[in-house]
């Protein structure tokens, strides 16, 4: 058993992963982009079937096909602790019969957390953390 499909077994929702960098991100456009390329090497899609699209104050990117949609927004992230440290929005849903939708979200995370590069929180739908490869605390 995985360890998101106890917080997200029925495949309704879906899991949001906030990502931050360790270290400096040297701006948002470029955090962004390197966090697409991984995304994207994670999932095996093709990185440049997207460019980041500016939106409001950051920027966004998408990739969809018959077996998933995953997207990330990105900006300069929102204040108090921890959430300036994981200004990026990952998301994923499985559209596959094969592979749910935690099961997605479960490769992104431990892909992405594998890096050692990214400072990660999983949330499961109704916003409670489930995952953390820092310490978040308890105040929730």
């Amino acid at each position: 058993m995985g360890k998101f499909e106890t917080a997200y077994g029925d495949g309704v929702g879906g899991i949001d992963i906030r990502v931050g960098a360790i270290g400096d991100a040297d701006g948002c456009k470029q955090f962004g982009d390197r966090l697409w390329l991984d995304v994207a090497r994670i999932l095996a899609i093709p990185p440049d079937e997207n460019v980041a699209v500016a939106k409001f104050a950051g920027y966004s990117y998408e990739f969809g096909n018959a077996k998933l949609i995953v997207s990330v927004y990105v900006d300069d992230g929102e204040p108090g602790w921890p959430f300036e440290k994981v200004p990026a929005m990952l998301s994923g849903w499985s559209l596959s019969e094969e592979v749910e939708t935690w099961e997605l979200a479960e490769k992104l995370y431990e892909g992405l957390a594998a890096l050692g590069g990214y400072l990660l929180i999983a949330f499961d739908p109704g916003g409670m953390p489930i995952a953390a490869n820092f310490d978040v605390g308890d105040d929730w």
